[in-house]
């Protein structure tokens, strides 16, 4: 399917080049549309006859003069496709375990479908239809002061991505009736109709999903039926939803978060000078970000509907040295300005390239592989790439038959934008390392939660003759804890009672003999978990280090066990609610030393007790990776300074 979106789009580039220097930008238009140029010139006629309509002529135009390259998917596999859809997020039986369990299977039902573009298939009453409707957002008091250039640009268009054209805007506003009367009656503003009317979309019985497995993008009306999505699905409800109203919303977005995982998008709109972003599902309006400032963007960027005559696609010579998928679409542009304080950064391109290149890519790591986010032509075997986030590591590289190339060593700028190259020297020493990713819950909140719990033992199931044999310190990093406590300890009850106001918060638990044996009876304690989820005392015992007791009073909750005989007790662990990513004893682990931008293994290490790795021949400046193959996916480079990890 990409193969053949490029190749349509060397086919019609070509074209949009000539505009400047032969045809109108709506000549273009009409001719790239081929048969289909008479229904797009007979919207122009229906608005042109009548003076009154002068504005809707204007608004055809800009959909016309830009409808080159838009496009949405069509064919007998779009119906399979939404069978798909419907099984697996319209089923609103389903629980969350099982639609994600679901959502992680590929789609395979994607032949028969192919790209349908808006100039060769979209007819006038479509067009003229949606004109029409988009043009009644001027009765709405909160657009009295809405311009007709945001208008066109951020109400006016009838798609946002590549879903299948339809008439959306009835449906939308039908949706949002109730709060729409009640807005008008109150003569609302801008801010105060684009927070009711967010405040409506999450009460929506939707389920947000962590990752995206959507295939191919939706029709409008669909997203209004759904039980779940994720963050695409979610901003494109808000887009509509909004824009239906004629509120300019933009839909904004990362193609890769620098310092972690996955994607990212969401709502913006400017309310006099500041520019308010949300999501659907926030519980506050316009403060997004307020609780990611520990999230790095690396770039930040728009989607459009007008065409960008400085998008990479329109650059010469780079559809056919080839552009990856993020940027092969000439509809989006650079809004990293409104998000951070960024620098320019120059890479001098030291690797050579398998052959010639225009361009280099600039990419930030997913915790698995390089992403690219920016792009740069190379001048002079440079490569300068404008408005870059601070506080990232980036790699410079080609794009060569579909793959990325190293194109120089990875550097880092940090928080005040000092950038250092990370090649390796040759000055080898010793590392310790604690951990495989970076800590992005909230740590001191659960370690305070820690301190002054008591392992108690009794003969009573009471525990009316409790004896308290240990308590818990306080500790400054989460990892399993052992404490010895010699061989004179009987009992036919044990427990752990949580300190007070802690909710218990406790992954693990663990009884052992004087010999080392662990020690298993029958779970007892506190029944019943917070908000009734599921957290309950079997997670202290099920040996998951990703599941805890989430107890349903935050004092005097406790679990443990009960024995048929007397015991002898010799040593207790706990391990508090964590991400499971710190050494754990057992498992195997590889450390990578990045260069000339492969990742080279330093060498494979079985944690122990003391959860810690030790190497003691590291390459100083380095950008390093510790992966565990035993067990889970986060992983995330480092540098080792002061005798320390530093996450990018």
């Amino acid at each position: 399917m990409r193969n053949t979106i490029r190749s349509i789009f060397m086919t019609l580039l070509p074209g949009l080049l000539l505009v400047s220097c032969r045809d109108s930008a709506l000549e273009t238009a009409l001719r790239l549309a081929g048969d289909n140029r008479p229904e797009l010139e007979a919207v122009l006629r229906h608005y042109a006859a009548d003076e009154a309509d002068s504005l809707k002529y204007r608004a055809a135009r800009f959909l016309i003069e830009n409808m080159p390259l838009h496009y949405g998917y069509g064919g007998p596999g779009m119906e399979r496709f939404r069978a798909y859809y419907d099984s697996l997020f319209c089923d609103r039986t389903v629980a969350r375990q099982e639609l994600r369990r679901r959502a992680a299977r590929a789609f395979d039902g994607a032949g028969g479908i192919r790209p349908e573009f808006d100039g060769a298939t979209l007819d006038r009453g479509f067009l003229i239809r949606h004109i029409d409707h988009a043009f009644e957002v001027f009765g709405y008091p909160w657009c009295r002061d809405l311009s007709f250039d945001e208008f066109c640009e951020k109400v006016l268009p009838y798609r946002i991505g590549n879903e299948q054209a339809e008439d959306w805007m009835p449906a939308y506003r039908e949706f949002l009736a109730g709060t729409i009367r009640s807005l008008e009656e109150a003569g609302a503003d801008r801010y105060t109709a684009a927070k009711a009317l967010k405040d409506t979309l999450r009460g929506m019985d939707y389920e947000v999903i962590d990752e995206t497995t959507m295939k191919l993008e939706l029709r409008p009306s669909d997203y209004l039926r759904a039980a779940g999505g994720a963050c695409p699905e979610i901003t494109c409800i808000a887009t509509y939803a909004l824009r239906s109203v004629g509120l300019p919303v933009d839909y904004d977005y990362i193609i890769q978060w620098a310092n972690r995982s996955q994607t990212h998008s969401w709502n913006a709109l400017r309310i006099d000078t500041a520019l308010c972003c949300f999501g659907m599902s926030d519980p506050g309006f316009g403060d997004h970000f307020e609780t990611r400032a520990h999230e790095r963007m690396g770039k930040a960027y728009r989607r459009t509907f007008r065409f960008q005559p400085g998008s990479l696609p329109n650059r010469r010579g780079a559809l056919e040295e080839g552009i990856p998928s993020a940027f092969l679409a000439p509809f989006f542009e650079d809004v990293s300005e409104l998000y951070f304080d960024g620098i320019d950064l120059t890479v001098d391109l030291t690797i050579p390239a398998a052959e010639k290149k225009r361009f280099a890519y600039l990419a930030v790591f997913d915790n698995h592989r390089w992403v690219p986010v920016a792009w740069s032509r190379i001048r002079r075997g440079r490569a300068t790439f404008r408005r870059v986030e601070k506080g990232c590591a980036y790699l410079a590289v080609y794009y060569h038959d579909g793959q990325l190339r190293p194109a120089a060593d990875p550097l880092t700028v940090s928080k005040e934008g000092v950038v250092t190259v990370r090649r390796p020297d040759g000055g080898l020493r010793a590392v310790t390392l604690k951990r495989k990713y970076p800590v992005f819950y909230n740590e001191p909140f659960i370690l305070n939660r820690v301190k002054n719990g008591k392992f108690q033992v009794a003969d009573r199931p009471d525990f009316s003759d409790a004896r308290t044999v240990y308590v818990t310190p306080e500790v400054t990093e989460i990892h399993p804890y052992y404490a010895e406590l010699g061989d004179s300890i009987r009992f036919r009850y044990i427990r752990y009672l949580s300190p007070p106001g802690a909710f218990v918060s406790m992954s693990e638990i663990g009884f052992y003999d004087p010999s080392g044996r662990k020690l298993v009876g029958r779970i007892i304690g506190t029944e019943g978990s917070y908000w009734n989820l599921g957290n309950d005392k079997y997670k202290l015992f099920d040996g998951d280090p990703l599941t805890y007791f989430n107890a349903p009073r935050e004092s005097r909750c406790w679990g443990g066990m009960a024995f048929d005989t007397p015991q002898t007790l010799g040593s207790v662990m706990f391990l508090p609610r964590n991400d499971d990513n710190f050494i754990q004893a057992g498992e195997l682990y590889e450390l990578f030393c990045c260069r000339d931008g492969e990742f080279v293994s330093l060498g494979q290490r079985i944690g122990d007790r003391t959860h810690e790795l030790r190497y003691e021949e590291v390459p100083g400046n380095a950008l390093l990776l510790l992966k565990n193959h035993s067990k889970g996916k986060d992983e995330r480079i480092f540098t080792y300074e002061d005798g320390r990890q530093v996450w990018w």
